[in-house]
């Protein structure tokens, strides 16, 4: 199971592509990351009834709620009167959302859970391991971060790094670039009037 980090960076990562050029904000930064940790909120029913894995993996881990979190975010922006910025962020918000659930579901390690990834549409359950992230280990959450902040994490999270992170890093510095050479030159304005 990818830990916290890889979803930022599979988030962070969305919102770099997607983000337009001119217009990086925000707004379309804290939905891509929403996104991308939201499914693993599905412990909270969990809570109710004194079991927070019995949720885990569940049907929040879809499409089907990837395209309800980016009608979610299309809606509220909408109503907040930035119709602007709310298609993009929806879209944005809803990719950042299904690769948490893409990601989990070609990391499931020996004895997790496989993910609903097609929900509503197909309700069977996918999951393999493409060996490409380290196993994160997590107790729950009777330990609170001590049940995540261990020695046995450390290459977990360095694999986590090398294959999200420095794509991700990557995407930054391209995008970055691409920003910079669209900024007219102070020589272009020389000898106009201002």
């Amino acid at each position: 199971m990818p830990s916290p980090l890889a979803h930022i960076l599979s988030g962070a990562t969305v919102y770099l592509i997607g983000a337009n050029r001119q217009r990086r904000g925000k707004i379309a930064l804290g939905v891509c990351l929403l996104g991308s940790l939201l499914p693993d909120f599905d412990f909270l029913p969990g809570l109710l009834i004194g079991e927070p894995r019995a949720y885990h993996h569940g049907i929040s881990h879809s499409v089907g709620f990837a395209v309800m979190f980016g009608a979610a975010v299309l809606f509220v922006l909408r109503y907040l009167r930035r119709s602007d910025i709310a298609m993009q962020a929806g879209v944005m918000g809803a990719l950042a959302y299904g690769f948490h659930a893409i990601l989990d579901a070609v990391s499931v390690n020996e004895g997790a859970k496989a993910v609903p990834l097609l929900w509503p549409i197909i309700p069977a359950e996918f999951g393999i391991n493409l060996g490409l992230l380290g196993r994160f280990h997590h107790d729950g959450l009777a330990d609170g971060l001590r049940s995540v902040i261990r020695l046995e994490n450390l290459s977990a999270l360095a694999r986590e790094v090398m294959v999200l992170g420095i794509p991700s890093l990557l995407v930054y510095v391209w995008t970055a670039k691409r920003r910079k050479d669209e900024i007219p030159s102070l020589q272009t304005f020389e000898g106009e009037d201002r």
